[in-house]
């Protein structure tokens, strides 16, 4: 299995410098242990106990290019981490627990790993790492962080939005994606074809990505020109906004938005 891993995604993670953050001392090992014999030149910087301990690490850490964590530690959640310091590498979280998914993804998550892990996930991670990695053309760090001018520039000129379904890397044309919205404190695009995907960005994030043939709406809801069929004038003059695809929520304009977005549907 390996083998034929190695062969599909040409790894070549030699020299990949990666952190452990787990509390527990078997499992720290197991993983230690795995993640060597998988790639006997990957680089384990840090064997990290708690999320205070992380919090003071990263704040002075050289760059890292994986991150392992554990979800629940002894002094709260690895989340917390990465509220304070956002993560400067990709992060794969390893837990008994399987609701923290969407939360994970939403915290620069990888992959999220149910223990007891096995060599084959390990292994599969690794090349979700590698695939990342080549489709953004750098490296996850630097397509998942856009934080500078220049970053923000390259952001909109973008033609594709990669976004993790499951266990796949999709790259998601901008031109296909209908609207973009909220729900449960999770960001999704949703395609004209009627396909959602979760994407690991905020609202705001995601209105500087998409360009102008999108507008803002409301809080919730981006919507891109060519999926508004029409809209109707609602109670306390706000536009309502039927959509050529299904889409269970009902979408408003606000009326401080009114004209500019009647100005933004002129072109």
């Amino acid at each position: 299995m390996r083998t034929r891993l190695l062969l599909r995604y040409g790894l070549n993670l030699s020299n990949m410098r990666t952190i452990i953050i787990e509390d527990e001392d078997l499992t720290a090992e197991d993983l230690c242990s795995t993640l060597k014999r998988l790639e006997p030149n990957m680089q384990l910087c840090a064997r990290l106990t708690s999320v205070r301990e992380a919090i003071t690490y990263f704040r002075t850490a050289k760059p890292v290019d994986l991150i392992f964590s554990d979800i629940q530690l002894g002094d709260g959640e690895s989340f917390d981490i990465f509220k304070t310091i956002p993560p400067k590498a990709p992060v794969v979280f390893c837990t008994a627990y399987n609701q923290y998914m969407m939360e994970a993804f939403q915290h620069f998550g990888l992959d999220y790993i149910l223990k007891p892990f096995s060599d084959e996930s390990i292994q599969k991670t690794l090349a979700k790492y590698r695939l990342l990695q080549q489709a953004f053309n750098s490296t996850a760090l630097e397509m998942v962080h856009s934080v500078s001018n220049d970053n923000k520039i390259t952001e909109r000129t973008k033609k594709s939005l990669v976004v993790i379904h499951g266990d796949k890397i999709i790259p998601v044309q901008i031109s296909d994606i209908a609207l973009c919205y909220i729900e449960l404190d999770n960001v999704f695009v949703k395609t004209h074809s009627g396909k959602e995907y979760l994407v690991n960005k905020t609202l705001e994030e995601m209105e500087h990505l998409l360009g102008d043939d999108f507008f803002r709406v409301n809080r919730q809801h981006i919507l891109n020109r060519t999926a508004i069929a029409f809209a109707n004038l609602g109670l306390s003059r706000k536009l309502v906004i039927n959509l050529r695809i299904n889409h269970p929520t009902k979408i408003s304009v606000s009326k401080e938005k009114y004209q500019v977005f009647i100005q933004w549907l002129e072109g």
